[in-house]
């Protein structure tokens, strides 16, 4: 295997060979596994767990976890958070990852993603280094976002780590990839998003089939293309089983529910058009 390159201008060359690939990344993959089969696409060699791509990227085989978070030794909190968009459970270190998790759940722009699904190795002032992101999502867009989640802006002081982080940006860069540093305060701002956030997400395995999806559809339809919230559960199923499909409607991307005023019985609901688009 090709030896970790170290000059700038090989780390482009190894890049943009690999980033042509980029463009025909499928965003309607068979779920789950949306994210790993877009990343296996971009790679210079879909299907190895290794790629060369400005130094290296290890992936897992599923796209669980790349390293053991949940040890019983660490002195934070961890878990598991069970996703509907990822079909599994993403293991989680701090309450931040665990709340950005929620808002990937209800982000209708999110098809998928997953918890350190991969690391990147590179030479960073003559040592070899590794950075795990702490989230990988996949957009409607059809972009690749890698993240890092921190409590605040303190922690990205340290000259090393920021260091890290610059030279996991330009990686990402030259992928086509997105690279993103999310604060908690992000995450859980403004106040009234972050509580309708919540309480959508607490129905996201709601089971629900082709006759619910078809019944909203309908109702929405039939409002002019914004039904109020009430009127499309109720069209559903009767509550409180109607409110529970229809918020984990949103979470499927069936549909947009507001989310900048209290969630109630008057809030909005429209279907979700990917990237704009408003033909059904």
């Amino acid at each position: 295997m090709s030896a970790i390159p170290s000059d700038g201008s090989r780390l482009s060359a190894f890049a943009l060979e690999t980033s042509r690939l980029s463009a025909s990344i499928p965003i309607r993959a068979p779920a789950p596994g949306r994210l790993m089969h877009a990343v296996h696409s971009a790679l210079a060699q879909p299907g190895h767990d290794e790629q060369i791509v400005a130094g290296r990227i290890v992936l897992t085989p599923d796209g669980r976890p790349i390293r053991s978070i949940i040890t019983g030794r660490r002195h934070q909190v961890t878990g598991s958070y069970a996703s509907r968009k990822a079909g599994q459970g993403l293991v989680f270190e701090s309450m931040n990852e665990h709340d950005f998790y929620q808002e990937c759940e209800v982000d209708p722009r999110v098809i998928d993603y997953r918890a350190q699904p991969f690391r990147f190795e590179f030479v960073l002032e003559g040592q070899v280094r590794r950075y795990i992101p702490d989230c990988v999502r996949l957009l409607e867009c059809g972009s690749i976002e890698v993240v890092e989640i921190k409590g605040c802006s303190r922690q990205l002081q340290e000259p090393d780590y920021a260091a890290k982080l610059e030279r996991t940006k330009e990686i990402c860069g030259l992928l086509g990839w997105r690279f993103s540093v999310v604060l908690a305060e992000q995450i859980r701002s403004p106040a009234v998003r972050r509580r309708n956030v919540l309480l959508i997400q607490q129905d996201r395995l709601a089971a629900f089939d082709e006759r619910h999806v078809y019944l909203a559809r309908k109702a929405i339809d039939e409002a002019g293309g914004e039904a109020l919230f009430a009127e499309a559960a109720a069209a559903i199923e009767g509550p409180p089983r109607g409110e529970a499909i229809l918020r984990a409607l949103m979470v499927a991307r069936v549909v947009e529910i507001e989310l900048e005023r209290p969630l109630c019985a008057e809030s909005r609901v429209r279907l979700h058009h990917p990237q704009g688009r408003r033909d059904a």
